[in-house]
Formats: structure tokens, sequence, C-alpha cells
């Protein structure tokens, strides 16, 4: 009987402390900007061009990505853990899970699928130029 209420107390103490260290919003949103920054890096660095024009080309696809996940990144919240989502092709896809005050992201290859599909290059250079009014 004693160890099966040391097991109880054990199994709340453990669920209370899952309960409060969920991971934020913006603790999913740094965790994946950080993932999507090294992807921009190395494409960018793969590139033969102008270091200038590399770095403007990664400034503009890390801010193209954060005003992205500002608006498209959704986090849900169960009673143990929370999922980072956003939508890709039409259908939630989950880009982050939080526990224990930390965030598992997906893998560089995965980012780099969804960011070449989402956000070329070409696309967030024409976008930024266009609400620049160039």
């Amino acid at each position: 009987m004693k160890k099966l209420l040391v097991l109880i107390v054990l199994l709340v103490v453990v669920g209370l402390t899952l309960v409060e260290t969920r991971p934020s919003r913006e603790a999913h949103k740094e965790a994946v900007m950080n993932v999507a920054k090294a992807v921009v890096n190395a494409e960018m660095s793969q590139k033969d061009m102008d270091e200038t024009l590399a770095a403007i080309g990664t400034m503009l696809g890390i801010s193209a990505v954060d005003a992205y996940l500002n608006t498209n990144l959704i986090v849900r919240e169960h009673t143990f853990y929370n999922v980072g989502l956003i939508i890709y092709k039409e259908e939630p896809w989950t880009v982050s899970v939080g526990v224990f005050n930390h965030v598992f992201t997906i893998s560089e290859d995965d980012a780099k699928r969804v960011l070449k599909d989402k956000l070329s290059l070409s696309n967030i250079i024409n976008e930024q130029l266009n609400s620049d009014g160039i």
C-alpha cells in the first residue's frame, strides 16, 4: 500500500511538472526560427554570388520566415505538452513539440523542403520589392 501511495504521489508530481513546464509560443517560434536561419544561411552560402547580395538574400529570407511564422505558427496546448503547427500543402504539419521547457523541432532537411516550397528566394525578393513600392 505504501509503494502504491509513493507511486501515485510521484506520478502527480511529474504530471504537475509537465503541465507547468510547457514552452510558450515564443519558445516554439524561436526554435523553429533557429532551424530556418541555419537552412537559409546554408543555402545562401552554397550560391555562387557576391557576398553583399548573399547577405541581403539571407536577411530577406530570414525576415520572410519570421513574418510567416508570426502569422502562421499555431501552438496547440495539450495537458502535458504542446505542439507547433504550420499549414503546409493545405494540411497542418507539425514543426515543433514542447515539453519540460524544451522545444524539439523538425530536421534541417524537412525545413529546407518547406522553405523551398513556401519561400523561394525569388518570391521573397519580389514580394519585398513590391511591398517597398519598387
